[in-house]
Parts: structure tokens; sequence; C-alpha cells
């Protein structure tokens, strides 16, 4: 077979490999994890403080706090699936003079092949959140820079938390891309929320953070068939 046949079959199988196989992060639907803690059983790191002392700022969560049951026409039975709840109302508690609440999810992939990456999330705030800072990053430790979203101030219509009564089910999808990310070059996806803290105001004062999944674009894909294939036409 001549190489630039070889080449197409790459390029068509490298698209199929974006669909199929290119969900590089462990555990986007964060499933694995162990509803109630800190605990995620896979990649994710979760930290948050504890306020009171033993309440937390942030909690993987079963139920409402996740953008995956069929009650919001995701996969999973009502009641299942898991998210990131940011409980901002932990922080100064009733005007108690408490800490303000803190917590960061986070996980790093190497990128597979140079070229272009995109990270999609879906979010979800409740009216009376409040918080210094609540947002996404997703950044790359060398030529890809960084992209983020500010989800203090996006556009995301209050609900409980992706429940099926939500006014807004399922949360929010939001994406962001890298340019230019050099093979190689570490991915890390940093989900955070700062100063979070009772709003004193009655109603929800809660967020989450759920179904993340960073893909690499097609020509990024394709470009992993194209030096495979390359490198064994040259052993032959």
């Amino acid at each position: 077979m001549r190489l630039s046949t070889l080449l197409s079959c790459a390029v068509a199988g490298g698209l199929a490999t974006t669909s199929a196989h290119a969900f590089l992060l462990d555990d986007g639907n964060l499933s694995l994890a162990t509803s109630g803690g800190l605990v995620s059983n896979s990649d994710w790191v979760l930290t948050a403080n504890a306020p009171d002392g033993s309440s937390l700022g942030a909690q993987f969560q079963t139920g409402f706090a996740n953008a995956q049951n069929s009650g919001v026409g995701g996969p999973e039975a009502p009641g299942t699936g898991t998210g990131v709840w940011f409980r901002s109302f932990e922080g100064n508690q009733g005007g108690s003079g408490e800490p303000l609440a803190d917590a960061t999810l986070t996980q790093s992939v190497i990128a597979p092949a140079s070229g272009d990456y995109t990270l999609s999330f879906v979010a979800g705030r409740e009216v009376n959140f409040m918080a210094s800072s609540f947002g996404v990053t997703l950044s790359s430790s060398g030529t890809g820079g960084s992209d983020s979203v500010d989800l203090i101030t996006a556009v995301i219509p209050d609900g409980n938390l992706g429940g099926a009564a939500s006014g807004n089910p399922g949360g929010t999808p939001f994406s962001l891309t890298l340019l230019g990310v050099t093979a190689g070059d570490t991915l890390t996806v940093d989900g955070s929320m700062v100063g979070g803290t009772d709003s004193l105001i009655p109603g929800g004062q809660s967020a989450f953070l759920d179904s993340f999944r960073l893909v690499p674009e097609p020509s990024s894909a394709a470009l992993l068939g194209v030096a495979g294939l390359a490198l064994l036409h040259r052993r032959k």
C-alpha cells in the first residue's frame, strides 16, 4: 500500500479515534467518587476546608449535584450520578465569623499529540451562591497557555443543582479551548471556589460541576495516526 494511502487511512482513523477513545480525563462524570466526602476513587483530587471544623466547603455528592440522572435526560437512574457540590453557605455561616469556604477540584493529563484541545463541562449555580471567585480553568504547562470561565458572572439560570424539578435541568454547558498545545505538555483542569460565604438570605446557596470531557481536536487525533503509520512504513 502506498504511503499516501496509508496517511489517508490514518487521518480517517484518527477522526474515529477522537469520537471513540479521546476522552482523556479519568472518570469525567465523577461516577466513581464516594458521595459525602473528598474521595474520588480516580485521578481527580478534591480538596476543601471545613470552616466550622466539621462541615466541608465542597464534597462529592450523589443525586442532585450532577447532570447525569435520567430525571434531567441523563443515562443514570434518578437519585444516582455524582458531581461536586460547592457549599458556599458553610463560610461564615450565620454571620458567625468562621472562615470562608474554599475548595478545588483538579486533574492533570499528558497531551498525546500536538494540536488543539477542548474541555467541556456542566455547571449549576443557585441564585444566592456567594463567593469571591468560582470558575474553571484549563491550562497547559507548555505552549497551549490557558483558558478559563468565571462562573460567578456567567449566565446560569437558577436551579436546584440539576434536579428534575430545576429551572435549569441538567445544568449549563460550557467549553474551554487551548490552541497549539505541544505533545507531552501537561494539561490541567482546575475548578475552584474561593471565599464562599453564607449569603444570609433564605434560598439556595450552592453550585455544582460535572460531566467533564477533555478531547483533542480532530487534527490532533489524526496526527497520532499519521505518526504511527509513517513509522511503520519506515520500518518496512
